[in-house]
């Protein structure tokens, strides 16, 4: 049986554990992928931006996106695993957690938040949004440990 995976990727060092951590799951259970990326309007929306200065930085913002996905997707279509790629828009964690459950996948891969322990719970981050609201199984990344 293969199993459907999200996986959220943004080109970020956490995001980079998460992959390949997936690539490593892989050999042990069959996967298929969709490498999904959420562009963060939150900051764009309601604020009275001029609408062709929005665009300009939706365009920039899609072309990061475009950018770290094709870097996942390379990484998988070297490992030789079944992957889709996909760009949305809004506020990535109810994003993601929405996705994840209106398609019915069957677990959501994602690595610890970059953030300060105090940062994570007071100010949020998308991984703690997830980890606690997603209605589907996470499977939670950790960093690995850097030598000192």
């Amino acid at each position: 049986m293969t199993a459907k995976v999200l996986l959220p990727v943004d080109g970020a060092r956490n995001s980079k554990t998460a992959e390949e951590h997936a690539v490593t799951l892989h050999k042990k259970m069959p996967m298929q992928v969709v490498l999904l990326n959420v562009i963060d309007t939150r900051e764009l929306d309601g604020h009275g931006l001029d609408p062709g200065y929005k665009e300009s930085i939706l365009a920039t913002k899609r072309k990061m996106s475009e950018k770290a996905l094709a870097e996942a997707a390379d990484l998988f279509k070297r490992a030789g695993i079944e992957y889709e790629r996909r760009i949305t828009q809004g506020h990535p964690a109810s994003l993601i957690c929405q996705t994840a459950h209106q398609e019915g996948f069957d677990m959501l891969i994602i690595a610890e938040s970059g953030f300060s322990e105090f940062r994570d719970w007071f100010m949020g981050s998308v991984t703690n949004y997830v980890l606690y609201r997603c209605k589907v199984p996470v499977l939670l990344v950790k960093h690995p440990r850097r030598e000192k």
